[in-house]
């Protein structure tokens, strides 16, 4: 809705004033008025007969109490000595002004005008009178159409506003001060009249106000305003976008596009390409995000039962790949320089992974048979770091969390505990010091750093930690990745990390792999996956599968009552944890046996989520009410006591569509529990359960969870089963055991 301040400085002629509000009320608008008149009878009158009609009525009331920061001067002070004085004269002022200048004094003194007036679209004089508090008002917001009442251009004013106020309002600010129904209005008043002068603008923003739309979960309109656009005279290169935004939204709501993807968006790089060329990285890089934000859409990879990017990693990406915008991303630092020669070809080829490095043909240390494949290093190194521990200085360890840095934070406790190390943590996410942290910036940089442009370089706390680190260990191959990546010193040791979810994220497509020393893959699935993916990575010294860090000897309290017949999971709220699936194994547990419970342990699902996981958690909830399911739940909610939680649990569930290494249910193993675990929809093709856990913990559908469960629902059997589990998991996974190799990988002393 149009926002409409309306000052009113005299009361002369009140029939006027009640018709000018019900004016414009009829046009849809959300009118507030500022009474700027003296206290009366006749003023709280008008007060009560607007209350009714108007969004909000006030009598302007001066504040002059010469706060600052909620801080009054303090008394005989310079300060309270000139605010004593001012009150003196603007109270006179208004006393024996007339109506303009009194309107004009009550204005500028209450904090309230100020407020409205920084989101009013019309700042409204009600008379001649109020024109001076009306301008004053104005300056407060410089975008506010300020006028009189008695302006014959009023009511064009008003029908443009209903144009132009809900398109700026989606491009600034998505759908929180306007409706998508709204915007597809004025958007068809922008397609009927293109040429409007008032309108031409906005023709070419329909990328924008398609985008912010679909982020804003109106599809449908999205729809609408990308297909009216197309039939607008745009630039080829704003069609391209169109068409890409436009996969994009079909993407968010659900659908698969799959041809119309592909096409749209190597005609948008093709674009990218040539801005390029041309030495416009900025473009370049927009198209660049805009076009990885539809290809790895969370929707089509992230939380699903099949992707396209796991079922044909080569052949799905390669609309990126061919791209020479997403070659330099990719590239070594300065290598890409002959793009901005106008050569027009690379006199340098681009390498291959060559078969001496290819995922097929890297040489691996034999696997002991009774390690699960997830612990075998998948090469070694070819040196060791410029000062190695024991040496009389200690080796400097400079350590970057990601978006996620819990799973950090024991590694660098234990790193600090280490006598031959000094740890120090920069967490980009912390606030104080400014970073180019922001996708778009990032990937502008590492089009600069590709072709040997300057980079602006990071702040100097930030720049003081790169200089002092011997390695730096990035947990995550997020934004921090790609940040290090282009500020880091050459010379310094990087170790990146991967989990799961960076696998089918853009990030790895845009580091220079040529300057990381080591990667970790917390499993080999995830290695495979990101491999075939991101073949430059293979070229990288030091390829390992380390698991995450884990403290299990913790979990070995005695069981209590009761667990026999209790499932558990931990970290169950999201849609890659798929908790419908764990409900359909207790449906078949109960219906033979209604003592059958399951402990959901962790956070309720999150209101901030893409469209289709809130979906998702409308399912859950629906059959969760389900009279087969409803008794046996048991929310646990967040807990610091997981050991102690787990002692009720006789089996532990993961029902996870994805996962890179999964915490939850080794931890459960590790309490004694009998673990089920879900063949993994999504890391299937890739072994990816099946290379971590034994073979006979992982199901493939809920009846064989059920039977699987029902075959140890004595508790005899059910406690050998527990006790073998946590043999297991803990001779294998326990963080004393995975501490020496991921120490060695980290600081480049693992043996050949």
């Amino acid at each position: 809705m149009t926002e409409v301040l309306l000052i009113v400085v005299s009361l002369a002629d009140v029939p006027r004033l009640l018709g000018l509000v019900e004016r414009l009320c009829s046009a849809g608008l959300t009118i507030r008025v500022a009474l700027a008149v003296p206290a009366s009878a006749a003023a709280a009158d008008v007060e009560e007969q607007l209350g009714g009609d108007v969004a909000e009525v006030r009598l302007v009331r001066m504040n002059l109490s010469g706060r600052r920061g909620g801080v009054a001067p303090a008394r005989f002070s310079r300060r309270w000595t000139k605010v004593v004085a001012r009150n003196l004269l603007v109270r006179g002022g208004v006393r024996v002004a007339d109506d303009e200048r009194r309107g004009w004094l009550m204005v500028r003194y209450d904090p309230w005008i100020r407020r409205r007036a920084r989101v009013a679209d019309l700042i409204l004089a009600a008379d001649q009178d109020a024109e001076r508090a009306a301008e004053l008002a104005a300056g407060h917001n410089r975008d506010a159409v300020r006028l009189t009442a008695t302006d014959p251009a009023l009511d064009g004013v008003l029908a443009q506003l209903a144009t132009t106020v809900p398109l700026r309002r989606v491009l600034r600010q998505g759908l929180a001060r306007t409706t998508a129904e709204e915007v597809v209005l004025a958007w068809k008043r922008v397609v009927a009249d293109p040429a409007d002068p008032h309108l031409g603008d906005f023709a070419g923003e329909a990328v924008r106000v398609v985008h912010a739309l679909r982020r804003g979960h109106a599809f449908e309109e999205a729809e609408v305003v990308a297909r009216t656009a197309q039939s607008l005279d745009l630039p080829p290169v704003d069609r391209a976008a169109l068409r890409v935004e436009l996969a994009a939204n079909q993407i968010a709501a659900g659908g698969y596009p799959a041809r119309e993807l592909g096409e749209a968006v190597r005609e948008l790089l093709g674009f990218a390409d040539d801005a390029l060329r041309a030495g416009d990285l900025e473009a370049a890089g927009r198209m660049a995000v805009q076009a990885t934000e539809a290809v790895l859409h969370r929707e089509l990879h992230a939380d699903v039962l099949t992707s396209p990017l796991l079922a044909d990693p080569e052949g799905f990406l390669a609309p990126l790949r061919e791209s020479l915008t997403f070659r330099a991303l990719r590239a070594p630092a300065g290598s890409m320089a002959w793009v901005l020669s106008g050569t027009g070809s690379d006199p340098r080829p681009e390498p291959s992974a060559g078969p001496e490095s290819s995922p097929e043909s890297s040489s691996e240390s034999p696997v002991a048979p009774e390690l699960p494949a997830s612990l075998a290093p998948a090469t070694t190194l070819t040196g060791p770091p410029p000062r190695l521990p024991g040496t009389p200085a200690p080796h400097r360890v400079l350590v970057v969390p990601g978006d996620y840095p819990h799973f950090t934070q024991g590694i660098i406790n234990a790193l600090a505990d280490e006598p031959d190390l000094e740890v120090r943590v920069l967490n980009l996410r912390e606030p104080g010091v400014r970073r180019r942290y922001q996708r778009g910036a990032l990937v502008l940089d590492r089009l600069r750093d590709a072709v040997g442009r300057p980079v602006p370089a990071p702040a100097q706390p930030d720049a003081d930690l790169l200089e002092w680190a011997d390695t730096i260990f990035v947990d995550w191959c997020d934004n921090a990745a790609q940040w290090v990546g282009i500020h880091a010193p050459r010379t310094t040791r990087l170790v990146v990390r991967f989990h799961s979810l960076e696998a089918i994220s853009s990030q790895p497509h845009m580091v220079d792999w040529s300057q990381v020393s080591e990667v970790i893959f917390v499993g080999r699935h995830v290695r495979e996956l990101v491999e075939r993916a991101v073949p430059e990575l293979t070229r990288v010294p030091g390829r390992h599968v380390v698991p995450n860090e884990m403290r299990l000897e913790r979990f070995g309290a005695p069981k209590r009552a009761g667990a026999e017949r209790t499932l558990a999971m931990v970290g169950w709220a999201q849609r890659v944890k798929d908790p419908l699936w764990a409900l359909e194994v207790l449906a078949r547990l109960r219906a033979s046996d209604p003592t059958w419970r399951l402990l959901l342990i962790g956070r309720d699902f999150s209101p901030h989520q893409h469209a289709g996981a809130l979906r998702y958690q409308d399912e859950f909830r629906e059959r969760a009410a389900a009279d087969d399911v409803r008794d046996g739940l048991v929310y646990v909610g967040y807990t610091t006591e997981l050991p102690d939680v787990l002692r009720d649990a006789g089996f532990v569930l993961s029902a996870s569509r994805r996962e890179g290494f999964p915490v939850g249910p080794t931890e459960g193993a590790a309490s004694g529990a009998v673990p089920v675990v879900r063949d993994w929809p999504m890391y299937a093709d890739y072994a990816g359960a099946g290379g971590i856990f034994p073979a006979d913990w992982v199901v493939r559908s809920p009846e064989e969870a059920a039977d699987r469960i029902l075959a140890h629902a004595d508790p005899e059997r059910r406690a050998e089963a527990g006790d073998a589990a946590r043999r297991y998991v803990v001779e294998h996974f326990d963080w004393p055991v995975v501490e020496p190799t991921f120490r060695e990988v980290l600081l480049g002393t693992l043996d050949a």
